[in-house]
């Protein structure tokens, strides 16, 4: 291990990995998209919702690139929030939707974020949780909910497009938070057991 590594270099090299990782992953999302309309639309016998889901779709394929955009410019601002206690807060109306859409993985996931909590902790020097951290399940789907909101989608078209990237993006964020641990384990920043382990040994050898 290498504890020499400057912190900010590694994380800031980390979080572009990750963004990195996360534009794949909504790649996937949009590969998606069509067929899980598509099953929606195939479940209900509302000609309404029928017309509703076909105007979705023709809507998300044509703010991709723009969806995308302000979504990964997002996950890039958000770079900051990994030293800086001075974050903006989320709204409480998009913290509670996103707190909802991204329940499931953060539950999926407690363990490995708990994990790379405490390694950047190692690193910065401060003390932020799992679900603050700027790339847990709670910021990816908040993120994801204010670039909807600014292209000015309908509350019923987020709902929709919402379950579906909870299904291709949030659930499949373990090989993102994967290398995280890797990148940030590699440069030497340790968990709290790792650390009481070494400290345990040290006493041993005195």
């Amino acid at each position: 291990m290498d504890h020499l590594q400057d912190p900010r270099a590694v994380i800031v090299a980390m979080h572009h990995c990750a963004t990195r990782d996360l534009l794949g992953l909504m790649d996937g999302f949009y590969s998606n998209l069509e067929d899980g309309l598509f099953e929606l639309s195939f479940r209900t016998r509302s000609e309404d919702k029928h017309r509703q889901y076909f105007d979705l779709m023709r809507q998300m394929r044509h703010s991709k690139s723009r969806l995308i955009t302000l979504f990964i410019d997002q996950l890039q601002t958000s770079m900051r929030d990994w030293f800086d206690d001075e974050n903006p807060a989320m709204s409480q109306a998009g913290e509670r939707q996103a707190r909802i859409l991204a329940q499931k993985s953060a539950a999926h996931y407690q363990g490995i974020l708990t994990q790379l909590a405490e390694r950047s902790n190692f690193a910065t020097g401060r003390d932020v949780n799992a679900t603050e951290l700027p790339i847990s399940p709670l910021k990816v789907a908040y993120h994801f909910l204010c670039s909807c909101r600014e292209l000015k989608f309908d509350e019923h078209g987020i709902e929709v497009v919402q379950e579906l990237f909870g299904r291709f993006v949030l659930e499949r964020l373990g090989s993102v938070y994967g290398q995280c641990q890797q990148d940030l384990k590699k440069a030497g920043y340790m968990t709290l057991l790792e650390q009481a382990l070494l400290e345990q040994k040290a006493e041993e050898q005195d």
